[in-house]
């Protein structure tokens, strides 16, 4: 068992400060070893501010060194596949921020070359980690409910407006497909980590404000285990609704996939709420699984096989297009 992972972050921004970057350094047996960013200034107060022994502007510097065991690509999606292939042919393994990438061709690249390269490669959909979305698996799973018999979700928010620094998510180019890959690739693969793979999935979408990508999306998806259920998401409108309800023959649960409100479970005429806390780093119990899987503690998927099906997912609705699962997935 190697007593210490070390990491490499390439792209130390917004998404490292809170949510991940803190959590590779307290996360037990891994050590948070070096970082970078393109801006000198940027990365050397970044290092500063979490006590980070090195740091550099060059990605090379990260893939080159034989110290590193696993790099954290953290850029833009438009750069996920370029650094994840690097980082493979360089022997490390490779955890990758959501979306996995801008396309279904750029995922399977990346899974083939980690493959090919016999290394492990992990993609932060780090809700599969928290207790809420553990525990609600875990109680459809279990009969809790009854029999799961559909689904329904919602969400909407208005047309976002982006800080100049984060302005790249609004750009197709480099983010891959608006508001449904930055923030419904979490929405996706919480609902099928949650209630089963899927098995096929009809979908209609629109632009209704005009902006870069489309912004609503409708989908029948219907998963293997049977069950099926609607999943309605329109990133342009007012108000803002984040609401999955699972529905059993003997019970139904409800709960926010973006918020960290109570989970409320009924049963006839008795409703529970329950609280699950936002954790400090949101990352860090699934990179905590990441780590542990790389030390032999802990058997993780190490194929990105459930992050390539959520890109597939992804893609269809982004155009409107019926998908169906492969054999084999």
């Amino acid at each position: 068992m190697k007593p210490i992972i070390r990491v490499g972050i390439i792209g130390c921004g917004d998404v490292t400060e809170v949510k991940s970057g803190p959590a590779f350094q307290k996360a037990a047996g891994s050590e948070l070893a070096v970082v970078m960013r393109r801006d000198a200034e940027k990365v050397a107060d970044y290092a500063r501010r979490h006590g980070v022994a090195r740091y550099t502007t060059d990605a090379n510097d990260i893939l080159n060194d034989p110290a590193i065991d696993l790099v954290y690509v953290a850029t833009p999606p438009h750069m996920h596949a370029h650094y994840t292939i690097e980082a493979a042919r360089h022997g490390k393994a490779v955890y990758v921020e959501k979306p996995m990438a801008r396309t279904v061709a750029e995922a399977r690249a990346m899974a083939e070359a980690c493959r090919a390269h016999d290394v492990p490669l992990f993609v932060a959909y780090y809700r599969r980690g928290q207790p809420r979305f553990n525990y609600a698996r875990e109680l459809a799973a279990s009969g809790g409910l009854g029999e799961i018999r559909a689904f329904d979700y919602l969400y909407t928010n208005p047309v976002p407006t982006y800080p100049k620094h984060r302005a790249w998510l609004g750009d197709p180019e480099l983010a891959g497909g608006g508001q449904l890959f930055d923030i419904g690739s979490h929405m996706m693969d919480a609902i099928t980590f949650m209630l089963g793979a899927p098995q096929r999935m009809e979908t209609m979408t629109a632009n209704r404000s005009g902006g870069n990508a489309p912004d609503t999306h409708s989908a029948i998806l219907k998963l293997q285990n049977g069950v099926q259920g609607s999943i309605n998401l329109c990133f342009s409108a007012d108000g803002r609704r984040d609401a999955l309800t699972i529905l059993g023959s003997k019970g139904s649960l409800t709960m926010s996939l973006m918020n960290y409100t109570d989970v409320v479970v009924k049963r006839g005429d008795t409703a529970e709420s329950l609280p699950f806390p936002m954790p400090e780093h949101v990352q860090q119990p699934w990179i905590q699984r990441v780590i542990n899987t790389m030390r032999g503690l802990d058997t993780l998927d190490t194929t990105a096989r459930d992050a390539l099906q959520t890109q597939e997912l992804l893609e269809a609705m982004h155009l409107g297009r019926s998908w169906q699962a492969q054999k084999g997935n």
